[in-house]
């Protein structure tokens, strides 16, 4: 994959949800390709210390306006990629708390952007990246048989979590229109494997699949009760590996304003088909026959319907034309858990 070439005037990041997965690999991908960087890097517990000297950690609770507007306070901000959030799970089990975070937050960061922008009316504007999801399709063609084509399909979300990403795309738009800040909203496809703790996310079980059976641990399926059951083979996944989704997050960065549609600032990453079977076959591919023991199936009602509400492909022409990437194409998701077993032989060995 290429490295892209920041713009030149970007000189401090901030990041929020910067104790995440992703959030994480973000900060260290920048770290290590762009050594004049400097990060201001947020989550609601201050994330590890990083050597250098370019980095400076925050807690903050950003459902407090007060809070967001303190991260503008450690010096000119150039960029930001808002990655905080409470996943699809954790959404539809607490409404409030999810609105809370998901669309109060995420309003609150957005306007301290602007009036932080507002100090500096000669420079350009504040890049703005917004981590939403394909959680905003839904309906008759957003199915797991669907390919979606994003010019063609309505945004009908049917889950709080998509409806709130929807919310916060449209305000990152109009925020970009009225000319305060430079901003995109990329919509993610699942990312795995994911290393660390199980999510609360409904998708977390692809990762699950992998992650603690690879490491002698169960790991439960929830969309059927019986291994033998069809939607195994029949229902389609859409994916990306953490390395792919990282380089095309950052590349969003510095995709010229330019080259955007007039209409709007929402880009699909690209990614890959999957199913359930191609899990479990890595599964044994990486951990033979005993890892595949470490599987059970119990079907959980409300993941299944959120799964049903998720497109297995989409169509990634805009992004294409945009100069995102996409090795997943090559090496499958194959090549997802060979890469994260190679991390976990490195923990091991560290």
């Amino acid at each position: 994959m290429s490295v892209p070439v920041l713009p030149a005037h970007l000189k401090t990041i901030l990041i929020t949800g910067a104790g995440g997965f992703l959030g994480d690999r973000i900060v260290t991908y920048l770290l290590t390709h762009y050594p004049d960087i400097k990060l201001v890097i947020c989550d609601i517990k201050a994330p590890a210390e990083r050597p250098g000297g370019r980095v400076t950690s925050v807690g903050a609770d950003l459902t407090d306006p007060k809070e967001a507007e303190k991260l503008f306070s450690y010096g000119k901000i150039d960029g930001v990629f808002a990655m905080h959030g409470i996943m699809s799970g954790g959404s539809e089990a607490n409404f409030d708390f999810g609105y809370k975070v998901n669309v109060d937050s995420h309003r609150y960061l957005l306007e301290a952007t602007r009036q932080h922008g507002a100090k500096y009316p000669n420079d350009p504007k504040i890049l703005y990246v917004l981590t939403s999801s394909l959680a905003v399709y839904g309906g008759p063609l957003a199915l797991p048989e669907s390919h979606v084509n994003p010019d063609a399909t309505p945004i009908t979300p049917e889950s709080s979590y998509g409806t709130a990403k929807a919310i916060m795309e449209m305000f990152v738009f109009d925020y970009t229109r009225k000319g305060f800040i430079d901003g995109r909203s990329v919509r993610l496809p699942t990312v795995s494997v994911r290393a660390g703790a199980p999510s609360s996310a409904a998708s977390s079980f692809i990762s699950g699949l992998i992650r603690e059976p690879l490491q002698g641990l169960e790991s439960v399926c929830p969309i059927t009760n019986d291994p033998k059951d069809p939607i195994i083979d029949n229902m389609r996944i859409w994916i990306g590996s953490p390395k792919a989704v990282v380089r095309n997050l950052v590349y969003t960065i510095t995709v010229p304003a330019g080259k955007y549609p007039k209409h709007h600032r929402s880009i699909n990453i690209p990614g890959i088909t999957i199913t359930t079977r191609d899990i479990l076959n890595a599964l044994e591919k990486y951990g033979g026959p005993e890892a595949l023991k470490h599987v059970k199936y119990n079907l959980e009602p409300q993941t299944y319907a959120i799964c049903r509400t998720w497109a297995g492909s989409y169509d990634n022409t805009l992004a294409f034309s945009l100069g995102y990437e996409n090795p997943d194409e090559k090496t499958g998701f194959d090549g997802a858990v060979a890469d994260f077993k190679e991390e976990l032989f490195a923990a091991k060995k560290a």
